[in-house]
């Protein structure tokens, strides 16, 4: 399905490129109930219609709620009937029906038989920030009495053909009044889009652990990634690097060498984008003796209970095993987020 939504994506996302800045324009919904809610519709799946609105934020309607409906521009439909997806503008029509008018032709639609509605994302833009701060805090009082801290913020700025993205993450334990976790990692990277799919990554990252062994891991690497897609159901890339990491311990001892990675990043939006399953990490493999692979990953769920405010859960493992001193560390994550 994917590989055909993506020709008309860009198709779409040029029309309205030359629609022109000063041209302000409406989809309109209308509800069973005689209401009339105008905005830009996002998103129709699992039978939750997005409305993105400059008076109530998004709003999300339920799809058997809704009487009939228009778009202002072209959208992608997906057609259950006809098992198809096309471009479209959406007509209002009769109670319970909407005329669909491709360049080709124009035919009244019973809403139940559209199963997805789809707003292209233009590929060309001045510039968007979004970004994401966890919060996560346990304290425990029993035999043992356990304090942990976690903080971690991503970020994501686009603007032409670049894409800038950062992150930083830092967790704190103490057992006991005693300090058992002290650690934190900062990353970023930058992707120049060769084409709407292809783009050339550079990246840097650095981790500083105060506890274990293997104290300090720093790195840089370059090489060619590729988005299977980014839509409003989510998003889906792989990138391979090749580059020189540094390993320092405790003893004060250290390895340098160069490093093959692999690093993915997939999200998956569900129930009108309040639902999120994400995964995201790289697995690096030395091209000497320093270890035999490397890997730092993460997975979990997101539920946005508000615009802004998210819960989240997540479990992550960073390993490093083979070398001069291994390291295996596990978590499980909870607590509240902040997303704009």
């Amino acid at each position: 399905m994917r590989s055909r939504w993506q020709p008309r994506l860009l198709a779409a996302a040029l029309a309205a490129a030359c629609a022109g800045p000063g041209l302000v324009l409406a989809d309109t919904v209308w509800l069973q109930n005689g209401d009339r809610l105008t905005g830009k519709i996002r998103l129709l799946d699992a039978g939750k219609l997005s409305l993105e609105t400059d008076y109530g934020g998004t709003i999300t309607l339920d799809w058997n709620k809704v009487k009939t409906l228009e778009s202002s521009e072209e959208i992608l439909v997906r057609d259950e009937a006809l098992k198809d997806e096309y471009l479209a503008k959406l007509q209002r029509g009769e109670p319970g029906h909407v005329i669909v008018a491709t360049s080709e032709t124009r035919q009244t639609r019973p809403l139940p038989e559209l199963d997805q509605v789809m707003r292209p994302r233009p590929f060309i833009n001045d510039a968007i920030w979004k970004g994401t701060i966890n919060m996560g805090l346990n304290y425990k009082t029993a035999s043992t009495k356990t304090e942990d801290y976690r903080l971690d913020a991503d970020t994501e700025l686009r603007h032409g053909r670049w894409r800038h993205q950062g992150s930083v993450d830092y967790e704190r334990k103490k057992d006991n009044d005693q300090l058992t976790g002290d650690k934190y990692a900062l990353s970023a990277s930058s992707d120049h889009f060769i084409s709407d799919k292809f783009f050339w990554q550079g990246r840097g990252l650095y981790r500083r652990n105060k506890i274990e062994d293997l104290s300090r891991q720093a790195g840089v690497g370059t090489g060619p990634g590729y988005q299977f897609w980014d839509n409003e159901l989510g998003a889906f890339s792989l990138t391979g690097l090749l580059g020189r990491m540094n390993y320092r311990y405790r003893d004060g001892a250290s390895d340098e060498f160069y490093a093959a990675s692999v690093r993915w990043d997939y999200k998956r939006y569900l129930y009108s984008q309040r639902l999120e399953l994400f995964t995201a990490g790289e697995v690096m493999r030395p091209l000497d003796n320093a270890a035999d692979i490397s890997l730092d990953a993460a997975a979990g769920v997101r539920y946005r209970m508000t615009d802004w405010v998210s819960w989240f859960l997540t479990y992550s493992r960073n390993q490093v095993s083979g070398g001069r001193q291994s390291l295996n560390e596990k978590r499980i994550t909870t607590g509240l987020g902040l997303t704009w």
